[in-house]
């Protein structure tokens, strides 16, 4: 089959799990949710050819398993599949790292203005506002929340970074990677912390779904040098 298949496959099977996890309709859930990610990794790997990168796959393989621990029990497995999701952020934010570094070794950085410096203070303030509003229950809870959330401002910086100062294809899609990683966690943490609402739990499904698909295009796009 084709790669555009695969896509196609994807984007029907999301529609499902859309439906079926935000009218809770379990049966239809318990089928499509299993099998969103590896369908997109097929896609994947169709595009990527011989040219797929290791960090990819490990990555989706902690999503999946994330994935599965909250198709399982949101509640009960919510910490754990937020340890799971964190290891993938710090892998992108290693290789983000790299990037930062070698931009800063030969371009010199000389575009901060009024709106760097907005969008930077709007991050830290969205980061101190969610950790004022969730309550941890424990002391290890808040510190994976903190630490999560530390790493996601981090790599949204990073991310900003390397989009002002070499505007490419994969640095537009490292960003709205970032954007909907932050959108999907923030949403999903006011749902098991805060309240659940069909609101809340709308922008946390699609901002998810879109996650995984930036996710993919901005490897392919990297892995190709663009």
């Amino acid at each position: 089959m084709s790669k555009e298949t695969f896509l196609y496959a994807y984007i029907v099977i999301c529609i499902l799990y859309f439906f079926s996890s935000l009218l809770q309709l379990d049966s239809l859930e318990v089928i499509a949710k299993p099998l969103f990610i590896p369908t997109l990794l097929i896609y994947y790997f169709k595009r990527a050819k011989e040219n797929f990168q290791n960090r990819v796959i490990v990555s989706f393989i902690f999503y999946y398993i994330g994935e599965m621990l909250i198709l399982n029990n949101g509640k009960q497995y919510y910490l754990i599949s937020v340890c799971f999701f964190l290891v993938p952020y710090i892998i992108l934010l290693y290789f983000v790292s790299k990037d930062l570094m070698k931009l800063l070794k030969f371009r010199a950085f000389n575009k901060i203005n009024f709106a760097i410096i907005l969008v930077l203070a709007f991050l830290i303030y969205l980061y101190l506002s969610i950790m004022y509003i969730v309550d941890a229950e424990s002391i290890m809870e808040g510190l994976v929340l903190y630490t999560y959330g530390f790493v996601l401002l981090i790599l949204s910086v990073f991310s900003v970074l390397v989009y002002i100062m070499y505007f490419s294809a994969s640095s537009l899609f490292l960003v709205m990677t970032v954007i909907a990683f932050i959108l999907s966690d923030m949403f999903y943490i006011f749902i098991q912390k805060v309240e659940y609402n069909w609101a809340f739990k709308s922008v946390n499904l699609i901002s998810q779904l879109l996650s995984y698909y930036f996710f993919v295009t901005y490897s392919l796009i990297k892995a190709k040098g663009k």
